[in-house]
C-alpha cells in the first residue's frame, strides 16, 4: 500500500469549438474544464496538474487557474494526448487522470478517490451512464495504462483496475442537455454557475439532513453535503437558508 502518494493530475482537453457539439455551448465547455481543474488543484493530495491540449484558449485558462499545460501542435485524440501527458510524470509520482467535463466534481470527491486509489495498483470511477469512466489512477511504479473510450468501464476492469464508487458529482460527466440538467440537480461549480447565468446567492428550504439537501424557489432539489455551514449548528428539515454557491456556504 502507498498511503502517502504524491499525485500528478492529467486532463486531456479538446479544442473548445469542438468539445461539446451536442450542447452547442463553447462557454460551458470552458466552465466544465475550469471547475474540474479547480476541484483537482484544491486537493492537498495533488502536487501538480497538467492539461494536454492543442487549444491556446484552453492553455491560457488552465495557466490562469494555476495548472501546467502541454500544448500539442494539433489535436491527437484522447489516448495519444494522455500518452504525451504520461511522459511528463516522474516515476516517483502517482498519476490521476480526470476528464475535463466534470462540473460537479468537488475537492472532497478528489480526496476520497485518491485516498482509496492509494491502496490499488490502478483504479477508476465510472460515469453516470455506467459504461464509461470519469477518473483513473495508478500508483508510482505501475505500468498500467488508461483505457478511456467506448465502454471503458469494462475495459478498465478487464485490465485489473479496481472500481471506486464516489458521490454523484464524481460520476457526472456532461455531454447532453439531459446530462446538464442532472448536473445542475447535483450541484455544479462556480464557473459553470456563472456560465449558466445562475445566481450565486439564493434562498432554499432544507429537505434532507444526511446528506444535506435543499429545495430552491424553482423547486429544484440539490445536495449540499460539502458546503460549509457557519452559524448553522443544527440544520433541520423545513428550515429556510441562504445558499452561497460561489463560496460553497449555507447561511441563515
Amino acid at each position: 500500500m502507498h498511503p502517502e502518494v504524491k499525485w500528478h493530475a492529467l486532463i486531456p482537453a479538446k479544442a473548445l469549438h469542438n468539445s461539446k457539439s451536442r450542447l452547442d455551448r463553447n462557454d460551458l465547455a470552458a466552465a466544465f474544464l475550469a471547475d474540474t481543474v479547480v476541484a483537482l488543484l484544491g486537493s492537498a493530495n495533488v502536487a501538480q496538474l497538467t492539461v494536454i491540449t492543442a487549444d491556446g484558449e484552453v492553455a491560457a485558462l488552465v495557466e490562469n487557474l494555476g495548472g501546467d499545460v502541454i500544448l500539442e501542435r494539433s489535436s491527437t485524440g484522447l489516448l495519444p494526448a494522455l500518452e504525451l501527458g504520461l511522459e511528463c510524470v516522474t516515476p516517483s509520482d502517482g498519476v490521476v487522470i480526470a476528464l475535463g467535463d466534470l462540473p460537479c466534481l468537488s475537492t472532497k470527491d478528489v480526496d476520497f478517490f485518491l485516498e482509496q486509489a492509494a491502496h490499488h495498483d490502478s483504479s477508476f470511477t465510472c460515469d453516470s451512464g455506467g459504461t464509461g469512466s470519469t477518473m483513473w489512477a495508478r500508483l508510482p511504479g505501475s505500468d498500467s495504462k488508461p483505457r478511456f473510450g467506448v465502454r471503458s468501464r469494462a475495459d478498465h476492469r478487464m485490465h485489473g483496475a479496481v472500481e471506486i464508487s464516489g458521490s454523484p458529482g464524481a460520476h457526472r460527466d456532461v455531454d447532453t442537455s439531459t446530462d446538464l440538467w442532472d448536473a445542475i440537480r447535483i450541484g455544479v461549480g462556480q464557473h459553470t454557475l456563472k456560465a449558466l447565468g445562475a445566481p450565486t446567492m439564493f434562498s432554499a428550504t432544507i429537505s434532507g439532513i444526511d446528506p444535506l439537501t435543499a429545495v430552491d424557489e424553482s423547486g429544484l432539489q440539490r445536495s449540499y453535503s460539502d458546503y460549509a455551514m457557519p452559524g448553522l449548528l443544527a440544520p433541520r428539515i423545513g428550515q429556510r437558508v441562504h445558499i452561497d454557491s460561489e463560496n460553497r456556504r449555507i447561511l441563515l
